[in-house]
C-alpha cells in the first residue's frame, strides 16, 4: 500500500517546518500556512496586497544562506503567533499582526545570520488574505501546488552516493511510502488521490543548491544537483500535485493511482 508517511507545512520559505496529523486542502492550492510568509530582501519593494511571483533570489533562502536550515517555526493559525527555535531553544515568539513583535523578528533574523542593520530583511505575507483562505505562496514555483516526495527514491539516492541524505533537505509537504523508486515519475499527467482528495501530478521537481545544505548542522556538506546527474542523468526529486478538491489528508492514509476524474 503507498500512504502518506509525514504532512509537512512551511510557514516562512526558507526555514524548517512543522510536521501536522492532518490538514484541510482546497482547490487549486497549498497546504494552509505553508510558504505563508517570506523574509524580503531589504531592497525587494514587493506590493503586498497584491503580490506577485519572484524568484527565490529576492527572499532570504537556503541558496545562499544556509543558517536558516537550523531554525525551527511554529505557526499558530488562529492567532498568528510565530515560535522560532534554534536547537531547541526558543528565540523568538510574537503575534505576526504586531508591527512591534515583526520589526522584533527582522531584528532577531538578522542577528542570527550577521546580516547589516541597514539591510535588515522584513517579513512579507499576502495581506489580502484572510485567516483561512490563502491567496499567494511564496513558492519556489509560480503555480500553487504540493511537493510530493517518495522516502524510497530518497533512499536509493542515498544508498548509490553512500552518504546519508535526509528527506527533509528537500522540503517536501506530502512524503510518501509503498512504491519502487523513482515510480512516482510515471504519475505525470495521471490523478492521484489521498481520502477524498485528488490531486493532478503535472510536474518534476528540478533540485536547485538550496538541497546542498545538511539540514542537522547547516553545512554544504553534498552537491545534490549534480550527484542526481551524475548518477540518474537528471536534477529532479519528487512531484507537485495540484489539488483538485477540497478535503482533508492525515498521516498514514492510503495514496491511489490513475484515479479517474
Amino acid at each position: 500500500m503507498i500512504f502518506v508517511k509525514h504532512i509537512i507545512r512551511y510557514p516562512i520559505k526558507g526555514l524548517n517546518g512543522e510536521y501536522l496529523k492532518e490538514t484541510k486542502l482546497s482547490k487549486n492550492s497549498t497546504i494552509l500556512g505553508d510558504r505563508m510568509f517570506a523574509f524580503a530582501k531589504h531592497d525587494n519593494n514587493i506590493n503586498e496586497y497584491a503580490p506577485i511571483y519572484m524568484k527565490k533570489t529576492n527572499f532570504l533562502a537556503l541558496v545562499k544562506e544556509e543558517k536558516l536550515s537550523l531554525l525551527n517555526s511554529k505557526l499558530n493559525l488562529d492567532n498568528q503567533n510565530l515560535t522560532l527555535s534554534y536547537y531547541g531553544k526558543e528565540i523568538f515568539s510574537g503575534l505576526l499582526d504586531n508591527k512591534i513583535e515583526l520589526d522584533n523578528l527582522s531584528t532577531c533574523i538578522s542577528k542570527f545570520l550577521e546580516i547589516d542593520s541597514e539591510k535588515k530583511p522584513r517579513l512579507i505575507k499576502d495581506k489580502s488574505n484572510t485567516q483561512y483562505n490563502q491567496k499567494h505562496s511564496f513558492s519556489d514555483i509560480p503555480d500553487k501546488a504540493i511537493s510530493f516526495i517518495n522516502l524510497n527514491s530518497v533512499k536509493d539516492f542515498e544508498n548509490k552516493l553512500n552518504k546519508e541524505v535526509n528527506h527533509i533537505r528537500f522540503r517536501g509537504n506530502i512524503i510518501f511510502e509503498g512504491i519502487k523508486a523513482w515510480e512516482e515519475f510515471n504519475w505525470l499527467g495521471k490523478i492521484i488521490q489521498i481520502e477524498d482528495v485528488k490531486f493532478e501530478i503535472f510536474r518534476k521537481t528540478k533540485r536547485c543548491a538550496a538541497t546542498n545544505v545538511n539540514p542537522k548542522n547547516g553545512s554544504r556538506d553534498l552537491n545534490i544537483p549534480n550527484q542526481l546527474k551524475k548518477i540518474y542523468g537528471h536534477y529532479d526529486l519528487g512531484v507537485y500535485g495540484k489539488v483538485v478538491n477540497e478535503g482533508i489528508i492525515k498521516i498514514n492514509d492510503e495514496i491511489k493511482i490513475n484515479i479517474n476524474t
